[in-house]
C-alpha cells in the first residue's frame, strides 16, 4: 500500500508540474495559436449555375401500321440501324411498312404470323446520334437560359462530359412546390453512349474573373455594419490590426478580394480553439 500511494504521489506532482508548463507556454503563445497565416494570391475564379435534367431523344418515329393484317415478313431485327424507305414489316394483305427516318430500331413490338390492328404500334426509330438534353431551369436562374449559352453536360450513369448550348427554353413554368422550372433544350457536341433518358447535370458559367486577387473566404471578417475585414500583423511583437477590404464574387472556397489587399500579402485566419485551449479557461 505504502508503495502505491508512493507512485501516486509521483504521478499527481508530474501531472502537475505537467500543466504550470502548459499554462505557462500557453501565455507566451496565445497570439501564435489564435491565428493561422493565409497568404493572398492571384489567379482566375469561375462560378456556375448548376441544373439537372435528362438525355432526349428529338427525333424519333413510332412506326404503325396502316391497316389491320397478319405479318407476313419480318424484314428488320431490334437494335438494326436503317434508313428512311428501308422495309420493316410486310402484312399478307399487301401492305408493306417502311421507315419513315434514319436511325436505330430500338424497339419491335411484331413478329412474323403475329396479327396487327389499324394504327397499332409495329417499330419505333430513333436517331441515336442526334440526342440532346433537357434541363430544368428554376426561376431565379431564368439568367442562365439564354439562347446560345455554354453548357457543360455531365452523364451521371457513364461519368460521361460533353459540351453543348441552349437551343431553345420553354417559357411556359411548371410550379413544383414553391418554385416555378422552365425547360432548356441542350444541343450536345457528341452523343456516344447515352441513352435516352439517362439523368445528367449540367453547368452554366454564371460569372468570371481572370488574373484576379483571391483570399480564401473564411479568412475574411465582418463587422458590426456587416462590412468585410481582415487581421494583419501590425508588427513583430504579435500587435493585429483590421483592414477593411472590398469582397467580390466567391465560389464557396476562396473571395476575390477587389480593393485592401494585395497578392502577397498575408492575412491573419482565425482558428478555434483545441482541447487544451478550452480546458485552460475552465
Amino acid at each position: 500500500m505504502k508503495k502505491k500511494r508512493k507512485w501516486g504521489k509521483w504521478l499527481l506532482l508530474v501531472v502537475v508540474i505537467g500543466a504550470a508548463a502548459f499554462l505557462y507556454m500557453s501565455s507566451k503563445s496565445t497570439d501564435a495559436a489564435q491565428y493561422t497565416r493565409v497568404e493572398v494570391t492571384r489567379g482566375d475564379m469561375a462560378i456556375y449555375y448548376n441544373f439537372d435534367g435528362l438525355v432526349n431523344a428529338p427525333m424519333t418515329q413510332t412506326v404503325t401500321a396502316g391497316a389491320g393484317g397478319t405479318v407476313k415478313t419480318v424484314y428488320v431485327t431490334q437494335n438494326q440501324q436503317v434508313h428512311k424507305g428501308d422495309r420493316l414489316v410486310k402484312l399478307e394483305g399487301g401492305e408493306t411498312i417502311e421507315a419513315g427516318m434514319d436511325g436505330e430500331v430500338v424497339s419491335l413490338a411484331v413478329e412474323e404470323g403475329s396479327i396487327v390492328n389499324a394504327g397499332q404500334t409495329v417499330a419505333q426509330i430513333i436517331d441515336m446520334g442526334r440526342l440532346n438534353a433537357v434541363i430544368q431551369i428554376d426561376e431565379y436562374d431564368i439568367a442562365a437560359a439564354q439562347i446560345g449559352a455554354e453548357v457543360e453536360v455531365r452523364v451521371l450513369a457513364t461519368d460521361q462530359v460533353v459540351t453543348g448550348r441552349i437551343a431553345s427554353v420553354d417559357k411556359n413554368g411548371t410550379a413544383a412546390g414553391d418554385l416555378s422550372y422552365y425547360k432548356a433544350t441542350v444541343e450536345l457536341d457528341g452523343a456516344q453512349g447515352m441513352y435516352p433518358g439517362m439523368q445528367v447535370s449540367a453547368k452554366v458559367l454564371k460569372a468570371r474573373a481572370e488574373d484576379a486577387t483571391l483570399l480564401r473566404a473564411d479568412a475574411i471578417q465582418f463587422d458590426a455594419q456587416n462590412q468585410p475585414y481582415v487581421i494583419m500583423s501590425a508588427g513583430e511583437d504579435g500587435e493585429t490590426k483590421t483592414v477593411p477590404v472590398q469582397a467580390g464574387m466567391s465560389d464557396g472556397v476562396n473571395c476575390v478580394i477587389l480593393s485592401g489587399v494585395q497578392p502577397g500579402d498575408t492575412v491573419l485566419r482565425p482558428v478555434s480553439y483545441g482541447f487544451p485551449m478550452m480546458a485552460m479557461h475552465n
